[in-house]
């Protein structure tokens, strides 16, 4: 039977998962408590929150999402970072951090926005770069041949004026 703290934990999984555009699995273990605390205060300015799981709890809390489907293979210890703004943040952050610290946890798996990844897929998410870089690499990337080809306008005509004012100094000489 389900004792009311229990119930109250999983609403508030629950809560989180309908919340956040990201979800991010880790398996926790070799971590300290220094270490955990380090890494929950790294993640909190991005607006991502670290916690500890029981995947039995997590299970029930994640019942007709898209997080439903990873979390029925979980085993061992898990923490989970929900992320509710950039989407990218709990991978980027958490791979930055065990490649900063050389921290023994591993990533387990994860769904940004609403897609599953498996720990290699969220790896390769965690190295793109953050959402208003990669917006002005496209704007960049559209912005650069309009540049060019008014640069190249302005070109030709700056030719032609200075070719007209050769032959008028010509004609008035």
């Amino acid at each position: 039977m389900a004792t009311p703290r229990k119930e109250e934990n999983v609403a508030r999984l629950a809560e989180l998962v309908r919340s956040s555009n990201a979800v991010v699995l880790a398996d926790y273990r070799g971590l300290t408590m220094k270490d955990f605390n380090a890494l929950r205060a790294k993640l909190r300015p991005e607006n991502v929150v670290f916690t500890v799981v029981k995947n039995t709890l997590l299970r029930r809390a994640a019942e007709g999402t898209s997080l439903a489907d990873i979390v029925q293979a979980l085993e061992g210890p898990t923490a989970a970072a929900f992320g509710t703004e950039d989407s990218i943040a709990p991978a980027r952050l958490l791979a930055d951090y065990i490649r900063e610290a050389r921290s023994p946890m591993t990533i387990k798996s994860g769904v940004v926005e609403g897609v599953a990844y498996d720990a290699a897929q969220v790896t390769a998410l965690a190295k793109l770069p953050p959402r208003e870089v990669l917006i002005a690499q496209v704007v960049g990337g559209l912005q650069a041949p309009i540049s060019g080809l008014a640069g190249t306008l302005q070109t030709m005509l700056g030719s032609l004026v200075w070719t007209l004012q050769g032959v008028a100094d010509q004609k008035a000489a």
